[in-house]
């Protein structure tokens, strides 16, 4: 049943058990009557009236879940089938109580299986980025000062999101409402009805509790502030298992530790994603070849015995 739904939504095999967690039976029928090409309203309304009540909403709700996406042609809107890519994320930030209730080793197949994904989908961008033609998600590593200058110099006003990659992942406890997006236009999260609007001052509060959590402020600049971990962050999965450590994101200052200064008290450690920093007991150690140039150990630091050495 819904064989059809399922190859134009491209659900993989591992996932095809939970389809009805993921999908509605009137999102499932309304995939079963569509192929995969742009629909005029009119065309999806016409569709709809065959099994709900209420088409608009039923369109608007679709959209906003990630089952439809929309297109732009000649200047008028079509809407279009999504695939299973995208709506598992908004699944994930969204409905996060029903992705809890798939069971926790059927879920890190679907993670694994959303990570080779990703891998695929941003290895053209990574290399065109590699190339200088165009800038890949989370491009480089910003200090939480050039964050900060980043957000002074928006003429946009942000707005914040639950992070897609802690969301699905579920490795970590530190904060996921962390996002900061910037982009409002088709398929974004705003225009699917998602996101709080931020004033500057509180989007950097929100970089100030991400930076004491240990997460790394990570942007391309004109879309997002991302706010990562490294043990759900999809970039930062794909770049340790590509190999890009140092360019994905780009690492744009070298750490430099003073022992002498150092305390031990530990913080560095804490806050370090890629075990550069390590403590024993009362010991501090840093392994420069570990370190992936973040900064945010720096901005931890309670006694300036890390300082930050533009490369």
């Amino acid at each position: 049943m819904y064989d059809k739904a399922a190859k134009l939504f491209e659900i993989p095999d591992l996932a095809l058990p939970f389809m009805e967690t993921f999908l509605d039976t009137e999102e499932l029928c309304l995939l079963e009557t569509m192929e995969p090409r742009n629909y005029s309203p009119d065309e999806l309304l016409t569709l709809l009236k065959n099994f709900t009540d209420d088409p608009e909403a039923f369109v608007k709700n679709a959209y906003s879940r990630g089952v439809l996406n929309k297109a732009e042609e000649a200047g008028k809107i079509f809407f279009r089938p999504a695939n299973f890519y995208t709506r598992l994320a908004f699944f994930a930030q969204y409905e996060p109580e029903f992705w809890a209730e798939i069971p926790a080793s059927e879920r890190e197949k679907i993670d694994e299986w959303y990570v080779a994904r990703y891998m695929e989908k941003a290895k053209p961008r990574l290399d065109a980025a590699l190339r200088g033609e165009g800038l890949i998600e989370n491009a480089s590593f910003f200090t939480l000062d050039e964050a900060f200058a980043l957000i002074d110099s928006l003429e946009c006003e942000p707005y914040m999101v639950p992070c897609n990659c802690k969301s699905v992942a579920l490795n970590c406890e530190k904060p996921r409402s962390v996002c900061i997006l910037f982009k409002r236009g088709l398929n974004s999260e705003w225009d699917r009805g998602h996101g709080r609007p931020l004033s500057k001052e509180e989007a950097k509060a929100i970089l100030r509790l991400a930076d004491k959590s240990g997460l790394m402020h990570t942007s391309e600049e004109d879309a997002a502030i991302c706010n990562c971990c490294g043990d759900c962050c999809y970039p930062i999965r794909a770049s340790k298992r590509i190999g890009t450590q140092g360019v994905w994101p780009k690492q744009r200052y070298r750490i430099i530790w003073d022992e002498k200064k150092c305390v031990a008290c530990g913080r560095c450690a804490k806050v370090c994603n890629f075990g550069a920093f390590r403590q024993a007991g009362r010991k501090i150690t840093f392994e420069e070849k570990d370190c992936w140039g973040c900064t945010i150990c720096g901005s931890n630091c309670p006694v300036g015995a890390i300082s930050i050495e533009k490369i």
